[in-house]
């Protein structure tokens, strides 16, 4: 959840089946039509050993399914662990510099993300989706989201909270060149001389685009064991 309202990997599933522009169901009703299911009950039996399903071994399923989601194969980690197939090219190298200089702050850790919520200046008014506030109520959290992992980016489009963005090469033009000042604007993207944004030339941005990519776990996203 971009605000917050989740923190608990057995409570996440719940929000998109009960959200009526998700799935728009209920946890009673998946269960009935798992039950009916011959197939999924002996599933469950032999995972649970009980011969009904409920609504505890629905979410222990799914938490267990999305905690073995780790990706920790791509080039870029290959390159930190000094193996095959980590070299990076120039471009690459240097995107991987200007990443740390201009990025790191919020996107840091191996998820490159530091679990933060923040105003990146997408709009100036937040008055239907107002982010962290919605969580808080706090006038301070107006229009900060979480800081998102930026594992795989390169296939995770559209971007943002809202998705308003098709392409890595949009978010970071809107880094360099769009970012509306608010009163939670992140400090970290006022600059010095008050301009607002972080100062990236064309080629730079070009540079960060291919590193990012770099993130990519190709080996993860051909797991058969997440598509079967």
């Amino acid at each position: 959840m971009w605000d917050g309202g989740i923190i608990h990997i057995e409570k996440m599933p719940v929000a998109p089946i009960n959200n009526p522009v998700e799935m728009d169901e209920t946890m009673l009703n998946v269960v009935v039509k798992l039950n009916r299911s011959q197939a999924y009950k002996a599933k469950f039996k032999e995972v649970f050993g009980s011969n009904e399903i409920d609504d505890q071994q629905v979410l222990k399923a799914i938490a267990q399914y999305m905690g073995a989601m780790v990706s920790a194969n791509s080039k870029y980690d290959k390159y930190k662990r000094g193996e095959a197939g980590g070299s990076f090219n120039t471009d690459e190298t240097a995107g991987l510099k200007l990443f740390e200089q201009k990025c790191a702050s919020c996107h840091s850790t191996d998820l490159f993300t530091d679990y933060s919520f923040r105003n990146n200046g997408l709009v100036l008014n937040f008055q239907n989706d107002d982010g962290r506030a919605h969580i808080t109520q706090m006038a301070e959290d107006i229009g900060k989201f979480r800081v998102p992992s930026l594992r795989n980016v390169e296939v995770t489009a559209p971007y943002m909270h809202d998705g308003r963005f098709g392409s890595i090469e949009k978010v970071l033009h809107h880094y360099a060149n769009t970012v509306q000042k608010t009163p939670t604007l992140d400090p970290l993207l006022i600059q010095p001389n008050d301009k607002l944004g972080i100062a990236l030339t064309e080629q730079q941005q070009q540079q960060i685009v291919l590193f990012l990519k770099t993130l990519t776990d190709h080996e993860f996203l051909t797991d058969k064991r997440f598509s079967e």
